[in-house]
Order: structure tokens, then sequence, then C-alpha cells
């Protein structure tokens, strides 16, 4: 009798546990669907055994059913890792490609007139116009006034390059709200997860929708996380912790410096930088090339640039003697510093693809701009005897190269362009080794990269406010010392013309191929169009990449109906094979109950 009640209770065990693969199953097919779902399964193993000994005192050992381990998920660590890691280098590039296609639209059309107009169409024609009738007050009034459009125009451009820049603070905050977010759903989850799994039992559903939140955090942020034996799980970005067990570290946003408006992620506690590496270059190597925070902060740089970020490559007439002898101690010192500001340049400015394009752009108006107003104001270095006795080198004005107003004062040194606060010339009286008095110069204010105010930088230029009032002091009437006094400078207007068509730089150190004014405009925006197609590229690289990595994942976790719907019909049969398998147990009780 005890065997008998002992096979009954084999049975509603089997009856148990192919009831929990049913409804299992049937909750596969429900959520064959829904977003995140992994496929469960009921994993079923021998209840215990008993022991007896036959008539030969032989052992034996009875079975006693079956029972249910677990209900588990089916899903791959490493791949839903490599899904993650995918996901957010799509991301990264995602925030590249949007950064240069913003930039694109700023250099497209600006009120109607592309800034190549102004530039080729304007300047250049105001000069040849010029070169034509440089007496006529109608050719130098249409130069200042096309001068005024172009710097106009210009800056218009820069500032909009500024206010993008600037606005990305607004996404940087947002992707930080988001992650704080999503890392507080996780916690949430945990918690869940822990009661729940307290009691023997697998909280699947609860996992699938803190994967779903771990897919979505995987396209911000790099991170790893580290299951913790209660089902929690910890998630570590960056050096530190955002989730330790319950216990969430949130992000905020500080500025970048005390001067700047740019915002950068940082820890809410204590305030650091959230990226260890708090620099623009990146690497697939190292994996900083992912999540579109990251991204954003690439592309949207640490601070502004102008002209000055430029290295530039030392000439090797620079150092060559009266006699053309070239010092190649001080020219190979030149050159290894040169290198070390490339390097510099590559950490700190070429990652970032609106930081490049200031700084390309502000080369461009600064070597338009120095180019117009040393042709009309030449410099020449003289020597000069300081009141220690020492000798000393100096920049002034040439006063006698340089052209003259036809106003009445024949006025000289009238740049076309001004910086705001600083003054191209000071009149000073100096000693000139050999003469008995002092001589009076006008000394050129060189242009220093620690004060922005010396700079023929956008933000400090303008047209010379006397040419708008009078344009007659445009300083293209022959020097009083040449022969020609009563003449005009026609080879000063084709000088400007022929250096206009010289190559006069590079778009950045790491390009070989120099450009005249014209076609170095054409070149940067053809760089950043190439650079987008670039990235492109990548993107849909990455897509197909995530695209593959998320259909291996899904033949692991997802749910193929035609199998669950196989594997119902198999439950379904062990459900009716248990049922008569208790209703033939039953009957021999009932025999043996009835008939004794």
């Amino acid at each position: 009798m005890g065997n008998l009640f002992a096979s009954f209770n084999t049975g509603v065990s089997g009856l148990h546990s192919a009831q929990t693969s049913l409804n299992t199953t049937a909750h596969n097919l429900a959520n064959a669907t829904t977003e995140g779902h992994s496929r469960q399964q009921v994993m079923v193993t021998d209840a215990f055994y008993t022991t007896r000994y036959g008539a030969y005192s032989n052992r034996m050992q009875v079975g006693m059913g079956t029972d249910v381990a677990m209900i588990r998920q089916v899903r791959n660590k490493f791949l839903d890792a490599e899904y993650r890691l995918q996901l957010g280098r799509e991301s990264f590039y995602q925030a590249q490609y949007k950064a240069v296609t913003e930039i694109e639209e700023v250099f497209g059309e600006m009120e109607g007139e592309e800034f190549l107009d102004v530039l080729g169409e304007g300047l250049w024609k105001a000069i040849a116009n010029l070169q034509e009738n440089p007496q006529d007050i109608v050719a130098r009034t249409e130069l200042v006034s096309v001068a005024s459009q172009f710097i106009d125009r210009a800056r218009t451009l820069q500032n909009h390059l500024y206010e993008y820049q600037k606005n990305m603070n607004q996404d940087i905050q947002n992707q930080v709200k988001d992650i704080n977010d999503i890392v507080s759903q996780i916690r949430d989850y945990n918690m869940l997860i822990r009661k729940f799994e307290a009691t023997g039992e697998q909280a699947n559903d609860y996992r699938d929708a803190r994967n779903v939140l771990l897919d979505r955090l995987g396209s911000y942020i790099n991170y790893k996380q580290i299951e913790e034996r209660d089902g929690t799980i910890s998630i570590y970005a960056e050096g530190n912790y955002l989730l330790e067990g319950n216990v969430q570290y949130k992000l905020s946003t500080a500025y970048e410096s005390e001067t700047s408006k740019l915002l950068k992620p940082v820890w809410e506690i204590g305030g650091d930088n959230f990226f260890i590496r708090d620099q623009l270059y990146y690497s697939v190597e190292d994996k900083t090339d992912t999540g579109s925070l990251k991204g954003l902060l690439v592309a949207r740089g640490s601070h502004t640039t102008d002209y000055t970020y430029m290295p530039k490559k030392p000439k090797e007439e620079d150092f060559q003697n009266e006699d053309g002898v070239l010092d190649e101690r001080a020219y190979a010192k030149a050159m290894e510093q040169y290198d070390g500001e490339v390097e510099i340049y590559n950490q700190t400015v070429q990652p970032s693809i609106i930081m490049t394009v200031q700084a390309q752009f502000d080369q461009l108006i600064h070597g338009v701009v120095t180019m117009l107003n040393d042709s009309f104001c030449p410099n020449k270095e003289i020597e000069i005897e300081m009141p220690d006795g020492t000798k000393q080198m100096i920049t002034v004005l040439d006063t006698e190269k340089a052209a003259v107003g036809d106003d009445a004062d024949k006025t000289v040194g009238t740049e076309l362009f001004v910086r705001r606060s600083t003054s191209r010339y000071t009149e000073v009286e100096v000693m000139i080794p050999g003469e008995t008095k002092p001589v009076k110069v006008y000394q050129y204010t060189p242009e220093d990269s620690s004060d922005r105010y010396t700079l023929y930088t956008l933000d400090q230029l303008e047209v010379n406010p006397e040419l708008l009032r009078d344009p007659s002091k445009l300083p293209l009437t022959a020097n009083p010392s040449d022969e020609h006094a009563d003449g005009f400078e026609w080879d000063l207007c084709e000088d400007i013309m022929k250096k206009w068509q010289e190559d006069f730089s590079a778009l950045d150190p790491n390009s070989l191929a120099t450009y005249d004014f014209n076609d170095y405009y054409g070149a940067l925006v053809g760089q950043f169009a190439t650079q987008g197609d670039i990235w492109r590229g990548i993107i849909y690289n990455q897509e197909s990449t995530v695209f593959a990595v998320e259909g291996e994942r899904q033949n692991v976790m997802g749910v193929a109906t035609d199998e669950e719907l196989s594997d119902l019909i198999k439950f379904q049969q062990c459900y009716n094979a248990s049922s008569r398998y208790i209703t033939v147990v039953d009957e021999m009780i009932e025999h043996l109950i009835t008939r004794l």
C-alpha cells in the first residue's frame, strides 16, 4: 500500500511538472513579440530516491518522481555584452554624424548667399576693380563696403558655430538625466528581483525589463555589470560605480572651466569628471569610441578655437642668413617644437569636428585679413639702441615703401581691418645706431597668442572706422618719397591679386596640400563633407554589426512560435500521460481497498 501511495505522488509530481511546462510555454507564446522578452525554459530534475532491499538483500533505488528545479531565462551574457558595445559604438558615430550635418547646414546658405560668393566674387572682384581704377573713390568705397560685408558674414557664420556648440549643452544635460533615470529604474528592479527571488522563484519578467534598460544604457555609455548572488546587479563605469547594490551614484553637469560656457558630465558627489580620460582623443582599441554621451563631447569639443590653435610649420628661409646658409640646429629645434605642437593638436583639437572647423575657418579669415593689411601697410625690421646701450630689433611701418591715402593729409599706415582694442601702430621716438637725434617711427603691435585683444581673429575684427567715414584714406596713392609721387599704386593692387592666388596654408598640420584662399574654403567645406561620408559609412557598418549580433542573440533568447507550439503539444501529452498514470494508480488503490 505504501508503494502505491508513493507511486501516486510520483504521478502528481509529473502532473505538476507538465503543468508548469505548459504555463511557461504559453507565457513564451504570449510574449513572443514583447520587447526584451527572453525565452523561458523549465528545468526538470529527479525529485529524490528511496532505497529498498529485495528478497536476497539486494539494494534497489526507487524514484519518487520529478521536481521543477527552476524556470530559467535562455540568454547569452557574452552576446548581451557584445550587443551593448556595438550599439554604443553606433551611437557614438551617430553623434559625430549629426554634428557634421549641422555644420554643413551652417556653411550652406546664409541669407540666400553662400560665403564663397562674398569671399571670391566679393573681395576678389572689388580688388580687381580697384586695380583698374585705384584713383576711383567709387572703387575704394566698394572695397571698404565689401570688406565690411565679408567680416559681417564671417562673424555670423562663426557665431552659428559657437551657438551650436553651446546648444549641445542641452543634449548633454538630457543624456545625463536619461542615464540617471535608467540607473534609477534598474535599482528599482534590483529591489523587486531580490525580494521575489528570496522565496526561491525566478523573477524572469523583472529580469527581462532590467535587461531592456541595460541595453538602453549601453547606447549612452560603456559600462560593466556585476551580478550579485541575490540577483541584483552593480554597474561600473569610468572607474566608479553608477549603481552598487541598491545605492545609486548620480551624474550631474558642470562647466568645463570658470570661463567656459560648455558643460561636461561630472559625478554629483565630488564633482569629478565622469570620464576618466578627460580628453577628446578616442580609439577602437581602448573602446573610447563608445556611447552617445562621449560622442557628443568629442564632436562638440571642450572649448572654442581660433587660428592660434593651428601649428605653423617652420620655413627654412626663416633660418637662413644673408648668404642663404641654413642654421640647421635652430631649424631642427624649431621642427622638434612644431612636432610637439602637432601632437597636442591631434590630441586636443583634431578629434572634435566643431573645434577643427572653428580653427580652420578662423585661419582663413586671419590669412585674408593679414595679407590685405600687410599689403596696404608693409612693415620692416629696424635695429634700435636702448637707453642701457643694448641693441634691439623692432617691427615698424615701412614709411619709405608704404602707399598713402588720397586725402589732404596723405595719411599713412591705414589698415583695412583693425583690432577693436589694439592699434596697429604706436608712434614712438627711438634712437637709431649712428644717429644723433631720436627718430619718430610707427612701431607695430604684434599679435600675442596670450592676449586675445591683440589677435586678428574674428571676435576682435572690424573694418577700419576711418575708412568707413572716408574711403579716400585707403593707402593707394604713391608714397611722396617715390619718384612717381603724383601717381597711384597699380602695382600694389596687382601684387594683392597675385598673393590672393598663391598658396597660403594647408587645412591643418596633418595635410600636405596647400591652397589659395578660394580653394582653401572649398577644401574646408569638402573636408567635413567627406568626414560626414566616412562616419555615415561607419554607422552603416555598425548597424549591420548590431543587426547581426542581435540576430545571434535572438537565436538564443528569442521565441520561435513553431518550436513553442511543438513543445506545447509535447507537454500536453506529458500532462495526459501523468493523468492516466494517476488514474491507474487510483484504480489499483480502490481495488485493494474494496476487495480486501
